[in-house]
């Protein structure tokens, strides 16, 4: 303990500056008044904040000037982590909102246009210079890995990680501008069209089937990415690849209070055409399973709002109006994901199939089971979930009988490989599971196809490195926690340690 505080004690030397904790913001500025056996006391310079007492672990020394920041916190007389917090905050209030601890970038989300941070100036200003010798950036970053490849002739990964809402997304779009706009791409790219392009052509399309609502983010990735720029033997773009991992399939089923299931649900409603919506047989979201347990309005402007028919709208929506968020409008945003399946190449009739399997979802959601008379063990369709039978086979192309059999019972087989094999039934709560089960897993497969589709915009005949973005999904903490966010928290809690 005397060697843990001894920086402390000698700050406190001449009325010195100390950070103690605060249950608001984070840390305090004062001085120490009082040194206990076990706690500090600490008064504010703030007369408005009441005396502070602290074990001396959460009593950090301050620097000497606390209105000086530094672009790199390692800069830092007093690196703890309250002088690098502080330090953050000071640099964001000037909209620096890049900072560094020696080579690993801090970045906070301004929620605003900063003018020209990214401009095609500024990645010109960062190419070839050495992290450090200009104000922090992710530019910076994505040339040092270009150049570690360059020199080492190793492939490299910048890893994009943090809470939810922090901005990983935009973080790695920006990323990906770089890595493709500021060396000029191979003959067969150039061809095809630049990299970058086409990935911000394809995010419509993966941000509404793989984005929704939470509590912290209007319009979170609940899923993660690991996208790869490829390069050939002279450094130059040749391709790209994105593959994907942890979807969060228990959202399909289960929203918590205020959040939304996935985008693409609410814009398919708001957004689709009258002859579409009916040969899908869509309504307001009140009328499905997997969507009125959770909030149910749309996201609109005030031009948009009005465009959303009568018949899909919600109790929510009537009588709170729409979402307000300045980058979602489910009625435009239907608009620009049918322009993104054009642009990766999907067919009309594929565009069409990937519609049904939505609404064939939401569907299958509505149909429900009824303890069969006279057996425990038992189960049946219930009557009112006939026209949701009729609709989930219609789009999704079973048979009536089959599905109702599948969904009631399971297959069991006796003894070894030829064993016998023989259905068994399902009581009404577990043929519920098994509805959820195989609706999670339709959406699965739904998403690794749009996934591949958009793969396959990245054409490439050989590469000799890449550089890989991995933009995992936020961390987030829930009332309830899905077994997916467990593992998105325990990934970026395992990426921290890094």
């Amino acid at each position: 303990i005397l060697l843990l505080n001894r920086r402390v004690l000698l700050a406190m030397e001449g009325g010195g500056k100390v950070w103690a904790p605060h249950p608001e913001k984070a840390f305090v500025l004062g001085t120490v008044v009082d040194i206990g056996e076990t706690e500090i006391t600490v008064k504010p310079f703030d007369p408005k904040e009441k005396v502070v007492k602290a074990v001396y672990d959460r009593v950090f020394p301050a620097e000497d000037d606390e209105k000086k920041s530094w672009p790199d916190n390692c800069s830092l007389m007093y690196l703890n982590e309250a002088t690098l917090l502080h330090n953050i905050r000071l640099r964001y209030e000037k909209d620096e909102i890049y900072t560094y601890v020696a080579n690993i970038l801090i970045a906070v989300n301004p929620y605003h246009d900063i003018p020209n941070l990214y401009s095609p100036d500024a990645i010109k200003r960062y190419q070839g210079r050495s992290l450090g010798t200009l104000p922090p950036h992710l530019f910076a970053i994505g040339d040092r890995a270009f150049r570690e490849m360059r020199l080492g002739r190793e492939s490299q990964s910048i890893i994009v990680s943090g809470e939810s809402g922090a901005g990983k997304t935009e973080s790695t779009k920006f990323l990906l501008r770089y890595l493709t706009s500021s060396y000029q791409s191979g003959s067969a790219t150039a061809a095809a069209g630049g990299i970058e392009q086409r990935i911000v052509e394809a995010n419509p399309l993966l941000e509404s089937f793989g984005n929704a609502k939470t509590v912290r983010n209007n319009n979170s990735s609940r899923f993660g990415k690991f996208v790869e720029v490829h390069y050939n033997h002279k450094f130059q773009v040749v391709g790209g690849h994105v593959s994907h991992y942890l979807l969060e399939k228990s959202r399909i089923t289960m929203q918590h209070g205020q959040e939304r299931n996935y985008h693409v649900f609410y814009r398919l409603c708001a957004g689709a055409p009258e002859p579409l919506r009916n040969k899908l047989f869509l309504s307001s979201p009140d009328n499905f399973q997997y969507l009125r347990h959770s909030c149910t309005r749309y996201f609109a402007t005030q031009s948009s709002a009005p465009k959303i028919a009568r018949p899909v709208q919600s109790k929510q929506f009537l009588a709170s109006g729409s979402l307000k968020d300045p980058f979602l409008d489910d009625v435009a945003d239907f608009a620009r994901m049918e322009n993104a399946m054009k642009k990766v190449g999907l067919s009309d009739r594929e565009i069409s199939d990937i519609f049904r399997v939505v609404a064939g979802v939401l569907h299958l959601g509505n149909i429900n089971f009824d303890q069969t008379q006279g057996s425990e063990d038992g189960s049946k369709i219930s009557a009112n979930s006939t026209q949701a039978v009729s609709n989930t086979c219609q789009l999704l192309g079973f048979d009536p009988q089959d599905l109702a059999r599948c969904l009631t019972s399971r297959m069991m087989q006796s003894g070894k490989a030829k064993g016998t094999v023989y259905m068994v039934p399902l009581k009404a709560s577990a043929a519920s599971s098994g509805r959820d089960a195989l609706a999670k897993a339709i959406y699965s497969r739904l998403f690794d196809y749009i996934v591949s589709r958009v793969n396959q915009c990245f054409p490439f005949e050989t590469s000799a490195h890449f550089i890989g973005v991995l933009d995992i999904a936020g961390f987030e903490f829930f009332q309830e926690n899905s077994f997916e966010q467990f593992c998105i928290n325990y990934c970026n809690e395992k990426l921290q340690q890094f």
